[in-house]
């Protein structure tokens, strides 16, 4: 089916999108805010650059926790990153599929792999956040959503690249 490898395409743009949105917003009586994986990242690598500084290792005096807290705020980055990469990776197959102009059954069982999984994360992921779930949550849902579904129209009727075209016998013997 033709328009597989644009829902597949459009789903992980939006799931590269939704990394920048806000993924919780919070609104209380005294306090309102919200946070997109951009900002967590960003907060992230301050933080870890601070424990980082000589001031802290020293106030420390012990050069084993302040490691062991930055390999911590490291790790936090790292699973932070990893729940975009269905996304990043539904792009590429997708980008993949339009600029060589077909979408075969081994495109459509990674993008239905790499959908069930952003799926799996992104409603994992707005169970916990309740109440306070963010457009960029939402966007993550739309994300597996849109890969599960142009990967099984890929696997029911995958579609073949455009046969070459031919010259006519007439011409191909005048050459």
């Amino acid at each position: 089916m033709k328009a597989s490898k644009f829902l597949v395409l459009a789903g992980g743009i939006l799931g590269i999108l939704a990394f920048f949105l806000p993924m919780v917003t919070i609104h209380r009586a005294d306090y309102t805010g919200s946070a997109s994986a951009f900002q967590i990242i960003r907060g992230l690598s301050v933080a870890s650059d601070a424990v980082g500084t000589e001031e802290v290792r020293a106030a420390a005096m012990n050069s084993e926790a302040v490691s062991s807290a930055k390999e911590g705020l490291d790790a936090m980055k790292g699973i932070v990153m990893a729940i975009f990469v269905p996304a990043i990776l539904l792009a590429a197959i997708g980008a993949l599929g339009v600029s060589k102009r077909k979408f075969g059954r081994v495109a459509g069982v990674f993008s239905l792999l790499f959908g069930l999984i952003g799926l799996g994360i992104g409603a994992l992921l707005k169970s916990a956040a309740g109440p306070d779930a963010g457009i960029g949550l939402s966007l993550l849902l739309a994300t597996g959503v849109l890969g599960t579904l142009g990967g099984l129209f890929a696997l029911v009727k995958p579609e073949r690249a455009p046969a070459p075209t031919q010259l006519p016998r007439m011409v191909a013997a005048a050459a």
